[in-house]
């Protein structure tokens, strides 16, 4: 008898060891995943500081952003409405064509980050409503309605950003 009450009382330890270090085992992975879940949080964190748009402050980024996406929105960039874009860069900032051509590439590389500049026009457009004067502004709307004109009569997408960037820059 005794020794059944030690076999019994010796499974009860092992069954007693085997839920306290499967409990530890529980707790040390949810550790684990609140670790990770701290590290991809601060790579969202950072991811979201990077984005283009958050950070501009030059005028004539903002504008090719806008002018890539209006050109954009008709289908794929001919090479046509590229130089296009990037002679009326050139001639409405008064830059080379090496400076047009980088402004029309940092365009495309922010319209391939937010997908849609039209849901950021604000943010995009922020620099050119606190550096520009009411012409400048007025010079960029134009520049933008000559670019949707590009390849065919404009579409209601860029309509609706041309009417969104107006609002913005010229009834604020």
């Amino acid at each position: 008898m005794t020794y059944v009450i030690a076999i019994l009382g010796a499974v009860a330890g092992a069954f007693w060891a085997f839920t306290y270090f499967l409990n530890a085992a529980n707790e040390g992975r949810e550790a684990i995943r609140d670790v990770k879940g701290v590290v991809r949080r601060g790579k969202w964190n950072r991811r979201v500081d990077q984005r283009l748009i958050e950070n501009l402050s030059d005028p004539r980024e903002a504008a090719a952003i806008l002018a890539f996406q209006v050109a954009q929105y008709d289908g794929a960039v001919t090479e046509r409405q590229r130089e296009t874009i990037t002679a009326e860069m050139a001639r409405m900032f008064e830059a080379d064509s090496e400076t047009a051509d980088g402004l029309f590439a940092f365009g495309r590389m922010a319209v391939g980050e937010i997908n849609d500049a039209g849901n950021s026009a604000r943010k995009i457009l922020r620099p050119v409503n606190d550096v520009c004067t009411d012409a400048e502004k007025s010079e960029l709307i134009a520049m933008l309605e000559r670019t949707a004109e590009i390849e065919c009569p404009p579409t209601d997408a860029q309509r609706r950003l041309i009417a969104e960037a107006r609002h913005i820059l010229l009834d604020a």
